[in-house]
């Protein structure tokens, strides 16, 4: 069944809304990639996640502002801020325990990799706020929220999925925000971010905010880096 959860938007607002996202991105990662390429003048490379986070965000926070439209992406109040919190917590449970069984299998049958042995992580703290504030905050504030916001008022129909109402924003946000690090700098294994972008943007529906996915996002970006240096 299609849930039609938007009521019908004014004729030519959605080709203006895509028009808006198209540039908008297209714009902010062209800024990122020369940035990235120029990272090793001494202080671009000191400020570049710095220069990119407040870009991420106070560049959807003005187009927003400009356009006359409300954040509604954020927690209303204490009680939704801690109901996001567990949500991310039960996510956490279910995903992280299956998916270092099968990367550690992986490791050892793709890689070639030889022995686990758990990587020391002195500078735990320091780590956890970088991805927090810098990584996770700044991109899961432009692309599940002002990005995903918008797109979906495009395309409104929606079928049911997992207690939630998803449509093809929820699966354009992920397509962009994967090919958008492509954009920066390129990796073959790029192609994955896809499937945990389709994670974050399934906690924005599920909790109407972004905090759970801003946790999700820096917890698995933590986790990652620990459990790459676990390998010899």
């Amino acid at each position: 069944m299609v849930y039609p959860t938007n009521p019908p938007l004014t004729k030519g607002r959605p080709k203006g809304l895509l028009w808006e996202l198209a540039i908008v991105t297209a714009s902010l990662l062209a800024i990122s990639h020369i940035l990235f390429a120029f990272r090793n003048v001494e202080w671009i490379g000191r400020a570049i996640s710095t220069i990119v986070a407040i870009l991420f965000l106070y560049v959807p926070v003005l187009v927003i502002w400009k356009r006359k439209r409300s954040i509604d992406f954020l927690d209303r109040d204490l009680k939704s801020f801690f109901r996001s919190v567990l949500i991310f917590f039960i996510a956490a449970l279910i995903v992280f325990p299956p998916f270092l069984f099968l990367a550690h299998h992986w490791q050892m049958l793709v890689f070639g990799k030889q022995a686990f042995k758990a990587a020391p992580f002195p500078n735990l703290i320091n780590a956890s706020l970088f991805q927090l504030l810098l990584i996770a905050l700044p991109e899961e504030f432009f692309f599940r929220g002002y990005f995903q916001s918008a797109i979906d008022k495009v395309f409104t129909a929606r079928r049911r999925f997992l207690g939630v109402n998803v449509g093809w924003g929820w699966i354009i946000t992920a397509a962009v925000f994967a090919f958008s690090h492509t954009m920066v700098s390129y990796q073959w294994w790029h192609f994955s971010i896809f499937f945990p972008a389709l994670l974050f943007g399934y906690l924005r529906l599920r909790t109407g905010s972004i905090t759970a996915p801003i946790l999700f996002h820096a917890a698995s970006n933590v986790l990652m880096d620990w459990f790459s240096r676990s390998y010899l």
